[in-house]
Protein backbone atom coordinates (compact mmCIF):
# COMPACT_ATOMS: atom_id res chain seq x y z
CA UNK A 1 0.00 0.00 0.00
CA UNK A 2 2.56 2.25 0.72
CA UNK A 3 4.68 1.39 -2.02
CA UNK A 4 1.47 2.08 -4.45
CA UNK A 5 1.07 5.43 -2.79
CA UNK A 6 4.49 6.38 -3.09
CA UNK A 7 4.40 5.70 -6.59
CA UNK A 8 0.98 7.39 -7.63
CA UNK A 9 2.79 10.63 -5.20
CA UNK A 10 5.47 10.42 -7.80
CA UNK A 11 3.27 10.44 -10.88
CA UNK A 12 1.52 13.50 -9.41
CA UNK A 13 5.05 15.49 -8.90
CA UNK A 14 5.89 14.63 -12.47
CA UNK A 15 2.66 15.73 -13.81
CA UNK A 16 2.89 19.06 -11.62
CA UNK A 17 6.00 19.33 -13.29
CA UNK A 18 4.94 18.50 -16.98
CA UNK A 19 1.89 20.82 -16.64
CA UNK A 20 4.48 23.70 -15.16
CA UNK A 21 6.34 23.24 -18.29
CA UNK A 22 3.36 23.62 -20.55
CA UNK A 23 2.62 26.61 -18.84
CA UNK A 24 5.48 27.97 -18.54
CA UNK A 25 6.20 27.31 -22.31
CA UNK A 26 2.74 29.16 -23.26
CA UNK A 27 3.27 31.81 -21.35
CA UNK A 28 6.89 32.33 -23.00
CA UNK A 29 4.56 31.73 -26.45
CA UNK A 30 2.36 34.09 -25.57
CA UNK A 31 4.97 36.39 -24.86
CA UNK A 32 6.92 36.08 -27.71
CA UNK A 33 3.65 36.57 -30.15
CA UNK A 34 2.42 40.01 -28.14
CA UNK A 35 6.11 41.18 -28.51
CA UNK A 36 6.07 39.95 -32.13
CA UNK A 37 2.85 41.80 -32.76
CA UNK A 38 3.51 44.76 -30.65
CA UNK A 39 6.36 44.92 -33.44
CA UNK A 40 4.53 44.66 -36.22
CA UNK A 41 1.98 47.32 -35.30
CA UNK A 42 4.75 49.62 -34.26
CA UNK A 43 6.04 48.88 -37.88
CA UNK A 44 2.73 49.17 -40.06
CA UNK A 45 1.96 52.45 -37.41
CA UNK A 46 5.57 53.75 -38.72
CA UNK A 47 4.81 52.93 -42.11
CA UNK A 48 1.67 54.53 -42.49
CA UNK A 49 2.73 57.40 -40.89
CA UNK A 50 6.03 57.37 -43.15
CA UNK A 51 3.43 57.12 -45.97
CA UNK A 52 1.18 60.03 -44.53
CA UNK A 53 4.00 62.61 -44.20
CA UNK A 54 5.59 61.79 -47.78
CA UNK A 55 2.10 62.68 -48.82
CA UNK A 56 1.82 65.52 -46.87
CA UNK A 57 4.98 66.83 -48.67
CA UNK A 58 4.02 66.15 -52.01
CA UNK A 59 0.42 67.67 -51.63
CA UNK A 60 2.71 71.14 -49.88
CA UNK A 61 5.02 70.85 -53.09
CA UNK A 62 2.26 71.02 -55.58
CA UNK A 63 1.23 74.31 -54.17
CA UNK A 64 1.60 77.39 -56.87
CA UNK A 65 4.19 79.69 -55.43
CA UNK A 66 3.28 82.41 -58.59
CA UNK A 67 3.75 86.21 -58.79
CA UNK A 68 1.81 87.72 -61.44
CA UNK A 69 2.16 91.21 -63.34
CA UNK A 70 -1.28 92.06 -64.04
CA UNK A 71 -1.17 95.66 -66.23
CA UNK A 72 -4.65 97.77 -67.12
CA UNK A 73 -4.66 100.11 -69.35
CA UNK A 74 -6.67 102.50 -67.47
CA UNK A 75 -8.22 103.57 -63.81
CA UNK A 76 -11.43 101.43 -64.33
CA UNK A 77 -13.84 99.82 -61.39
CA UNK A 78 -14.49 96.75 -63.94
CA UNK A 79 -11.00 96.26 -64.07
CA UNK A 80 -10.56 96.94 -60.25
CA UNK A 81 -13.07 94.22 -59.69
CA UNK A 82 -11.22 91.70 -62.55
CA UNK A 83 -8.34 91.44 -60.32
CA UNK A 84 -9.84 91.35 -57.16
CA UNK A 85 -12.36 88.35 -58.17
CA UNK A 86 -8.88 86.57 -59.42
CA UNK A 87 -7.33 87.15 -56.04
CA UNK A 88 -10.56 85.92 -53.93
CA UNK A 89 -10.14 82.99 -55.84
CA UNK A 90 -6.65 82.30 -55.83
CA UNK A 91 -7.07 82.62 -51.88
CA UNK A 92 -9.34 80.31 -51.25
CA UNK A 93 -7.82 77.80 -53.19
CA UNK A 94 -5.55 75.58 -51.05
CA UNK A 95 -3.59 74.63 -54.40
CA UNK A 96 -2.30 78.60 -55.00
CA UNK A 97 -0.27 80.58 -53.16
CA UNK A 98 -0.17 83.97 -55.32
CA UNK A 99 0.95 87.51 -55.46
CA UNK A 100 -0.82 89.72 -58.01
CA UNK A 101 0.83 92.91 -58.47
CA UNK A 102 -1.91 95.38 -60.18
CA UNK A 103 0.10 98.33 -62.01
CA UNK A 104 -2.04 101.10 -64.13
CA UNK A 105 -1.54 102.98 -67.13
CA UNK A 106 -2.89 106.09 -68.58
CA UNK A 107 -4.72 104.89 -71.79
CA UNK A 108 -1.33 104.63 -73.67
CA UNK A 109 0.35 101.73 -75.65
CA UNK A 110 3.67 102.88 -75.02
CA UNK A 111 2.70 102.55 -71.13
CA UNK A 112 1.67 98.54 -71.92
CA UNK A 113 4.84 97.77 -73.35
CA UNK A 114 7.46 99.27 -70.63
CA UNK A 115 4.96 97.60 -68.13
CA UNK A 116 5.23 94.17 -69.88
CA UNK A 117 9.20 94.79 -69.73
CA UNK A 118 9.35 96.08 -66.39
CA UNK A 119 7.33 92.92 -65.46
CA UNK A 120 9.79 90.65 -67.72
CA UNK A 121 12.71 92.32 -65.87
CA UNK A 122 11.25 91.92 -62.34
CA UNK A 123 11.07 88.17 -63.46
CA UNK A 124 7.40 87.57 -62.90
CA UNK A 125 5.66 83.97 -63.19
CA UNK A 126 2.79 85.24 -65.47
CA UNK A 127 1.99 88.47 -67.08
CA UNK A 128 -1.89 89.81 -67.87
CA UNK A 129 -2.80 92.72 -69.69
CA UNK A 130 -5.93 94.47 -70.31
CA UNK A 131 -4.47 96.02 -73.42
CA UNK A 132 -4.42 99.54 -75.10
CA UNK A 133 -3.56 98.47 -78.69
CA UNK A 134 -3.77 95.17 -80.43
CA UNK A 135 -0.64 96.16 -82.12
CA UNK A 136 1.54 96.59 -79.05
CA UNK A 137 0.04 93.73 -78.32
CA UNK A 138 1.41 91.34 -80.45
CA UNK A 139 4.49 93.28 -79.53
CA UNK A 140 4.37 92.54 -75.62
CA UNK A 141 3.65 88.88 -76.59
CA UNK A 142 6.39 88.20 -78.68
CA UNK A 143 8.50 89.63 -75.70
CA UNK A 144 6.77 87.59 -72.94
CA UNK A 145 7.48 84.41 -75.80
CA UNK A 146 11.24 85.21 -75.99
CA UNK A 147 11.10 85.68 -71.87
CA UNK A 148 9.60 81.68 -71.36
CA UNK A 149 6.64 83.93 -69.82
CA UNK A 150 3.05 83.51 -70.38
CA UNK A 151 0.88 86.27 -71.56
CA UNK A 152 -2.82 86.21 -70.60
CA UNK A 153 -5.11 88.77 -72.29
CA UNK A 154 -8.43 90.16 -70.51
CA UNK A 155 -11.11 92.44 -71.52
CA UNK A 156 -10.62 93.05 -74.79
CA UNK A 157 -9.83 91.20 -77.91
CA UNK A 158 -6.31 90.94 -80.05
CA UNK A 159 -7.58 88.16 -82.21
CA UNK A 160 -6.46 90.42 -85.10
CA UNK A 161 -2.72 90.35 -83.88
CA UNK A 162 -0.82 87.80 -86.13
CA UNK A 163 1.13 86.09 -82.80
CA UNK A 164 -2.01 85.48 -81.10
CA UNK A 165 -1.91 81.79 -80.49
CA UNK A 166 1.18 82.72 -79.12
CA UNK A 167 -0.50 84.16 -75.91
CA UNK A 168 -1.17 81.65 -73.05
CA UNK A 169 -5.02 83.43 -72.76
CA UNK A 170 -7.21 85.35 -73.91
CA UNK A 171 -10.28 86.09 -71.96
CA UNK A 172 -13.16 88.66 -73.28
CA UNK A 173 -16.66 89.28 -73.67
CA UNK A 174 -18.35 89.14 -77.12
CA UNK A 175 -19.33 92.73 -77.65
CA UNK A 176 -20.81 92.27 -80.65
CA UNK A 177 -22.99 89.81 -79.58
CA UNK A 178 -23.37 92.16 -76.79
CA UNK A 179 -24.92 94.88 -79.53
CA UNK A 180 -27.26 92.32 -80.60
CA UNK A 181 -28.79 91.67 -77.65
CA UNK A 182 -29.61 95.55 -77.56
CA UNK A 183 -30.64 95.90 -80.58
CA UNK A 184 -33.00 93.52 -80.91
CA UNK A 185 -34.64 94.64 -78.13
CA UNK A 186 -34.53 98.14 -79.59
CA UNK A 187 -35.68 97.21 -83.01
CA UNK A 188 -38.65 95.32 -81.28
CA UNK A 189 -40.09 98.04 -79.38
CA UNK A 190 -39.97 100.00 -82.66
CA UNK A 191 -36.78 101.95 -81.67
CA UNK A 192 -36.11 104.42 -85.27
CA UNK A 193 -33.97 107.32 -83.99
CA UNK A 194 -31.74 106.49 -81.41
CA UNK A 195 -28.54 108.93 -79.46
CA UNK A 196 -25.30 106.35 -79.66
CA UNK A 197 -23.33 106.75 -76.62
CA UNK A 198 -19.87 104.75 -77.48
CA UNK A 199 -17.22 103.96 -74.55
CA UNK A 200 -14.29 105.45 -77.04
CA UNK A 201 -15.04 106.30 -80.70
CA UNK A 202 -12.87 104.05 -82.40
CA UNK A 203 -12.11 101.83 -79.44
CA UNK A 204 -12.44 97.96 -80.93
CA UNK A 205 -14.56 97.03 -77.99
CA UNK A 206 -17.18 100.04 -78.10
CA UNK A 207 -17.04 99.54 -82.06
CA UNK A 208 -17.98 96.16 -81.68
CA UNK A 209 -21.11 97.13 -79.62
CA UNK A 210 -22.59 99.47 -81.97
CA UNK A 211 -21.24 97.06 -85.10
CA UNK A 212 -23.78 94.53 -82.90
CA UNK A 213 -26.78 96.95 -82.28
CA UNK A 214 -26.83 97.84 -86.05
CA UNK A 215 -26.57 94.15 -87.16
CA UNK A 216 -29.49 93.26 -85.13
CA UNK A 217 -31.85 95.52 -87.50
CA UNK A 218 -29.70 94.12 -90.53
CA UNK A 219 -30.57 90.71 -90.15
CA UNK A 220 -33.70 91.33 -89.17
CA UNK A 221 -34.00 92.81 -93.08
CA UNK A 222 -34.30 96.04 -91.59
CA UNK A 223 -33.01 99.00 -93.92
CA UNK A 224 -29.70 100.93 -93.02
CA UNK A 225 -29.62 103.53 -95.77
CA UNK A 226 -27.92 101.47 -98.53
CA UNK A 227 -24.85 100.67 -96.02
CA UNK A 228 -23.74 97.75 -94.28
CA UNK A 229 -23.87 97.46 -90.34
CA UNK A 230 -20.37 97.03 -90.66
CA UNK A 231 -19.57 100.37 -92.66
CA UNK A 232 -21.67 102.30 -90.59
CA UNK A 233 -19.95 101.40 -87.07
CA UNK A 234 -16.84 101.59 -89.01
CA UNK A 235 -17.40 105.24 -90.72
CA UNK A 236 -20.66 106.77 -88.47
CA UNK A 237 -21.38 110.15 -89.65
CA UNK A 238 -18.45 109.56 -93.00
CA UNK A 239 -20.55 106.84 -94.51
CA UNK A 240 -23.10 107.67 -97.11
CA UNK A 241 -27.08 106.33 -96.15
CA UNK A 242 -29.28 107.03 -98.51
CA UNK A 243 -32.27 108.39 -96.60
CA UNK A 244 -33.90 104.80 -96.63
CA UNK A 245 -32.84 103.94 -93.54
CA UNK A 246 -35.17 102.77 -91.15
CA UNK A 247 -33.04 103.02 -88.38
CA UNK A 248 -31.26 105.88 -87.83
CA UNK A 249 -28.24 107.13 -85.78
CA UNK A 250 -29.02 110.58 -84.98
CA UNK A 251 -26.09 111.57 -82.93
CA UNK A 252 -22.77 109.60 -82.01
CA UNK A 253 -20.11 110.64 -78.76
CA UNK A 254 -17.89 109.13 -77.16
CA UNK A 255 -18.31 108.93 -72.97
CA UNK A 256 -15.06 107.97 -72.43
CA UNK A 257 -16.92 104.85 -70.13
CA UNK A 258 -17.51 107.34 -67.34
CA UNK A 259 -20.28 109.44 -66.45
CA UNK A 260 -19.48 113.50 -66.79
CA UNK A 261 -18.65 112.98 -70.35
CA UNK A 262 -21.75 110.37 -70.72
CA UNK A 263 -23.96 113.38 -69.34
CA UNK A 264 -22.64 116.06 -71.06
CA UNK A 265 -22.80 114.28 -74.37
CA UNK A 266 -26.41 112.96 -73.75
CA UNK A 267 -26.90 117.02 -72.98
CA UNK A 268 -25.77 117.99 -76.22
CA UNK A 269 -28.17 115.55 -77.96
CA UNK A 270 -30.95 116.66 -76.51
CA UNK A 271 -30.40 120.68 -77.08
CA UNK A 272 -29.81 119.73 -80.73
CA UNK A 273 -33.17 117.40 -80.87
CA UNK A 274 -35.71 118.24 -78.15
CA UNK A 275 -37.26 115.77 -75.97
CA UNK A 276 -39.25 114.75 -79.42
CA UNK A 277 -36.28 114.28 -81.76
CA UNK A 278 -34.88 110.65 -80.64
CA UNK A 279 -36.62 107.19 -79.46
CA UNK A 280 -34.09 105.86 -76.96
CA UNK A 281 -30.25 105.34 -76.56
CA UNK A 282 -27.88 103.12 -76.34
CA UNK A 283 -25.63 103.51 -73.81
CA UNK A 284 -22.59 101.01 -74.03
CA UNK A 285 -21.91 100.97 -69.92
CA UNK A 286 -23.49 101.65 -66.49
CA UNK A 287 -21.91 104.68 -65.28
CA UNK A 288 -22.31 106.11 -68.56
CA UNK A 289 -26.01 105.24 -68.15
CA UNK A 290 -25.78 107.56 -64.71
CA UNK A 291 -24.30 110.37 -66.75
CA UNK A 292 -27.39 110.01 -69.48
CA UNK A 293 -30.23 109.64 -66.29
CA UNK A 294 -28.81 113.05 -64.94
CA UNK A 295 -28.72 114.81 -68.37
CA UNK A 296 -32.56 113.56 -68.50
CA UNK A 297 -33.58 114.37 -65.29
CA UNK A 298 -32.04 118.33 -65.58
CA UNK A 299 -33.70 118.31 -68.94
CA UNK A 300 -36.93 117.57 -67.07
CA UNK A 301 -37.53 114.32 -69.24
CA UNK A 302 -38.48 110.82 -67.80
CA UNK A 303 -36.23 107.98 -68.67
CA UNK A 304 -39.15 105.83 -68.59
CA UNK A 305 -40.56 107.52 -71.71
CA UNK A 306 -37.60 106.34 -74.23
CA UNK A 307 -35.70 102.91 -74.81
CA UNK A 308 -32.74 103.02 -72.90
CA UNK A 309 -30.05 100.17 -73.30
CA UNK A 310 -26.63 99.24 -71.88
CA UNK A 311 -24.27 96.49 -72.28
CA UNK A 312 -22.30 96.11 -68.44
CA UNK A 313 -25.31 94.52 -65.91
CA UNK A 314 -24.07 96.25 -63.31
CA UNK A 315 -25.97 95.87 -60.01
CA UNK A 316 -26.93 99.42 -59.67
CA UNK A 317 -28.86 98.42 -63.05
CA UNK A 318 -31.06 95.45 -61.89
CA UNK A 319 -32.71 97.88 -59.70
CA UNK A 320 -33.29 100.57 -62.63
CA UNK A 321 -34.29 97.90 -64.86
CA UNK A 322 -36.79 96.95 -62.28
CA UNK A 323 -37.84 100.19 -61.89
CA UNK A 324 -38.13 100.92 -65.38
CA UNK A 325 -35.52 103.66 -65.05
CA UNK A 326 -33.85 102.15 -68.05
CA UNK A 327 -34.73 99.90 -70.09
CA UNK A 328 -32.38 96.75 -71.20
CA UNK A 329 -29.28 96.19 -69.88
CA UNK A 330 -26.86 92.64 -70.67
CA UNK A 331 -24.82 91.01 -67.85
CA UNK A 332 -21.52 91.17 -68.83
CA UNK A 333 -19.65 90.41 -65.21
CA UNK A 334 -16.08 91.88 -64.18
CA UNK A 335 -15.81 89.24 -61.10
CA UNK A 336 -16.97 86.16 -64.00
CA UNK A 337 -14.32 87.26 -66.48
CA UNK A 338 -11.71 87.34 -63.06
CA UNK A 339 -12.79 83.69 -61.98
CA UNK A 340 -11.88 82.94 -65.54
CA UNK A 341 -8.07 84.27 -65.43
CA UNK A 342 -7.38 82.29 -62.45
CA UNK A 343 -9.38 79.10 -63.89
CA UNK A 344 -6.87 79.79 -67.07
CA UNK A 345 -3.16 81.00 -64.94
CA UNK A 346 -3.84 78.12 -62.61
CA UNK A 347 -4.16 75.34 -65.57
CA UNK A 348 -1.31 76.83 -67.10
CA UNK A 349 0.76 75.93 -64.74
CA UNK A 350 -0.51 72.87 -63.51
CA UNK A 351 -0.29 71.47 -67.07
CA UNK A 352 -3.61 70.74 -67.40
CA UNK A 353 -5.64 71.51 -70.64
CA UNK A 354 -7.95 74.57 -70.64
CA UNK A 355 -9.80 76.60 -72.69
CA UNK A 356 -7.01 78.78 -73.88
CA UNK A 357 -9.40 81.93 -75.81
CA UNK A 358 -12.95 81.95 -74.41
CA UNK A 359 -15.83 84.37 -74.03
CA UNK A 360 -17.71 84.27 -70.91
CA UNK A 361 -21.22 84.60 -71.48
CA UNK A 362 -23.58 87.13 -71.17
CA UNK A 363 -27.01 87.27 -69.97
CA UNK A 364 -29.36 90.14 -71.59
CA UNK A 365 -32.52 91.05 -69.14
CA UNK A 366 -35.34 93.59 -69.81
CA UNK A 367 -38.39 95.14 -68.06
CA UNK A 368 -40.53 92.25 -68.84
CA UNK A 369 -38.47 89.17 -67.47
CA UNK A 370 -36.40 90.96 -64.76
CA UNK A 371 -37.40 88.93 -62.40
CA UNK A 372 -37.08 85.71 -64.18
CA UNK A 373 -33.32 85.94 -65.15
CA UNK A 374 -30.66 84.83 -63.09
CA UNK A 375 -28.22 86.98 -62.89
CA UNK A 376 -24.33 86.83 -61.94
CA UNK A 377 -22.77 89.77 -59.32
CA UNK A 378 -20.85 92.32 -61.40
CA UNK A 379 -18.73 94.17 -58.69
CA UNK A 380 -19.88 92.47 -55.13
CA UNK A 381 -16.82 90.17 -55.23
CA UNK A 382 -18.01 89.11 -52.05
CA UNK A 383 -21.27 88.38 -53.56
CA UNK A 384 -19.83 86.97 -56.43
CA UNK A 385 -17.92 84.44 -54.46
CA UNK A 386 -20.88 83.15 -51.61
CA UNK A 387 -22.78 82.92 -54.69
CA UNK A 388 -19.97 80.72 -56.45
CA UNK A 389 -19.87 78.66 -53.52
CA UNK A 390 -23.54 77.65 -53.18
CA UNK A 391 -23.58 76.87 -57.07
CA UNK A 392 -25.95 79.90 -57.95
CA UNK A 393 -24.57 79.69 -61.24
CA UNK A 394 -22.24 78.38 -64.16
CA UNK A 395 -18.50 79.61 -63.25
CA UNK A 396 -16.39 77.06 -64.73
CA UNK A 397 -14.90 77.74 -67.66
CA UNK A 398 -15.16 74.11 -69.19
CA UNK A 399 -19.21 74.62 -69.63
CA UNK A 400 -20.34 75.03 -72.70
CA UNK A 401 -22.38 78.65 -71.94
CA UNK A 402 -18.56 79.55 -72.20
CA UNK A 403 -18.18 80.48 -76.07
CA UNK A 404 -14.77 79.63 -77.56
CA UNK A 405 -13.43 83.28 -79.46
CA UNK A 406 -13.46 83.24 -82.84
CA UNK A 407 -10.00 83.50 -85.15
CA UNK A 408 -7.84 81.11 -82.79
Amino acid sequence: MKKTLSKILMLLSVISVLTLMIVTGCAQAATETTAAATETTAAAETTAAAETTAAAEEEVAEVQELSIGFYADGADSYYQVMVDTMKACADLDPECNWTIDYKVGQNTAAEQLQAVEDFITAGYDAIVVIQNSPDTTSECIEKCKAAGIPYFGAAHSFASAENRTDAAGSCCYNFVEAGVYAGEDAMNRGVEKVIMIEGQLGQGSASAQTLGFLKAYEDAGKSLGGVTAEELAANKTEAKQDGSQEIEVLFWASGGWFSDPAQKAMTDAITSFGADGFDGAYVQNDPMMEGVLLAMEDAGINSSDYWLGASNGREISWQWVKDKVITMDVNQTAALEGDTLYQQVKAFFKGEEYRKYVHPYLTPYNIDDINDVALVPFSDVEAYMAGRAAGDFVYDINDPKFVDQEGY
